[in-house]
């Protein structure tokens, strides 16, 4: 499903590769990308779900939430590391994203939460394939793989990170709890709610 779409103004980074921006295999390397990042995180007991992939994370990693320096910057993550994890992009420096440092600074260790977005390819807004838009009614187009994905752990709690995700699953009719979005003056109110949430869950 994921590798199968095509949309207007997306690109598919699962199928795709833009000359110039990406290396020739890109599209294979993100895949397996997401593929082992998924055997990583099988015992997943949370699912933050965000909007869509950015041009800075998710578009050149293939993993929701994470950005290229993350996986083989100066300072990985430490579950990257000897996963076989790669950058796919055809820039010297990998891609950094501000969404993936917050996430993943917020998280730190934790391999309970599983990371996903409503929209798991890259809708690029007017400035071209460098940039971002809010998906539209497009979003419904990752319900299927959505769904698929929840019921591949349905022991793991989906909690909708912003308001397109909130909406998508409800929509499908999946009721979860609402945080922020780390994006756009957002992390302070993403930070608390995450913090809740898990103080809710331990009983804390």
């Amino acid at each position: 499903m994921l590798t199968a779409y095509s949309g207007a103004n997306t690109f598919n980074q699962y199928r795709q590769a833009y000359p110039g921006l990406d290396r020739p295999d890109a599209a294979a390397m993100r895949t397996r990308n997401l593929r082992r990042y998924l055997e990583l995180f099988a015992g997943a007991r949370t699912i933050l779900v965000g909007e869509a992939a950015g041009y800075g994370g998710c578009r050149f990693s293939g993993i929701p939430f994470t950005c290229e320096a993350q996986l083989a910057g100066p300072a990985p993550i430490a579950w990257t590391l000897d996963q076989g994890l790669l950058p796919s992009s055809a820039r010297e420096a990998p891609w950094d994203e501000r969404s993936a440092r917050i996430v993943w600074e917020t998280l730190r260790e934790r391999r309970d939460c599983l990371l996903w977005n409503a929209f798991p390819w890259h809708p690029y807004g007017a400035s071209g394939p460098l940039s971002n838009r809010p998906p539209g009614r497009d979003v419904r187009d990752g319900w299927e793989v959505l769904s698929c994905l929840l019921a591949s752990f349905p022991r793991a709690q989906p909690v909708a990170v912003g308001r397109v995700a909130h909406r998508a699953l409800s929509d499908l009719g999946v009721r979860a709890p609402y945080i922020r979005h780390p994006s756009h003056g957002g992390q302070r109110e993403f930070e608390a709610g995450l913090a809740a949430l898990s103080n809710t869950a331990t009983g804390g």
